[in-house]
């Protein structure tokens, strides 16, 4: 392991896995999908939208926390898979052409699942990401599908009220903020290998960090504010 490496599994060993799933509880993100449950009211469609959405992540104008908060509110008002394309001219329009041809790929996937396959993929996340994988023709290591994986345990986890853990053997979604430390997939495999957290769950711990704002700090529990507040510092040393 790296140098880097190292010091990240120091700090980090400080969390555990409840604490990652705690700290997931607070993302920005997942506080707006609890939102957009709350008014759709129907989990079937509460699990495609938020599917549909994380596979357009991509290439976003705004920071990922402000984009899911604009997508909760959308669609709040309005929830329906063919409101999409409006959504994207409005909040998600940085290379548009290839996003609303994408999305045709995207709606006609996520359109096919029933609710009993959307639960069977909650049971099993992995399976989700090979569906995606089959269907999209994308590589499984595809930082939008494992995203969506991501925001797919999440969702589940608000939907049916219980905790879901993902397999180890789904990578770690690698956006701007998690290559300012890597680019390297294995660096976080290690790394989630030698904590014992899987990469999605790791992701948290670390993505979250990295845009955790002072108000966002003050609303955490006081032990584990600590933990953040320590790991911010070290990845502050750790990028450029």
């Amino acid at each position: 392991m790296t140098q880097k490496g190292e010091r990240l599994l120091e700090v980090l060993s400080e969390f555990s896995l409840d604490d990652a799933l705690l700290l997931e509880e607070y993302d920005r993100q997942y506080r707006a999908l609890k939102r957009l449950h709350e008014a759709v009211g129907d989990n079937e469609l509460f699990l495609k939208l938020v599917i549909t959405n994380a596979l357009l992540s991509y290439q976003l104008p705004t920071k990922g926390e402000k984009y899911w908060e604009n997508f909760a509110s959308f669609f709040s008002e309005k929830p329906d898979l063919e409101r999409f394309e409006e959504f994207l001219r409005l909040y998600n329009n940085r290379f548009l052409g290839g996003k609303l041809k994408r999305l045709q790929k995207v709606l006609k996937a996520i359109k096919n699942l029933d609710r009993k396959r959307l639960t069977e993929f909650c049971r099993n996340p992995k399976a989700l990401l090979e569906y995606l994988s089959e269907t999209l023709n994308q590589s499984k290591e595809a930082k939008t599908l494992v995203f969506a994986v991501k925001m797919f345990v999440y969702a589940c986890r608000i939907a049916i009220s219980k905790r879901i853990v993902a397999p180890f053997d789904i990578d770690i979604p690698l956006d701007v903020r998690l290559k300012k430390i890597s680019n390297d997939l294995n660096f976080w495999r290690n790394l989630a290998k030698g904590l014992g957290i899987p990469p999605l769950h790791l992701d948290a711990l670390v993505w979250v960090t990295m845009g955790a704002t002072e108000d966002f700090l003050k609303d955490l529990p006081s032990d584990l504010r600590k933990k953040v507040e320590n790991l911010k510092a070290v990845l502050k040393e750790l990028t450029p």
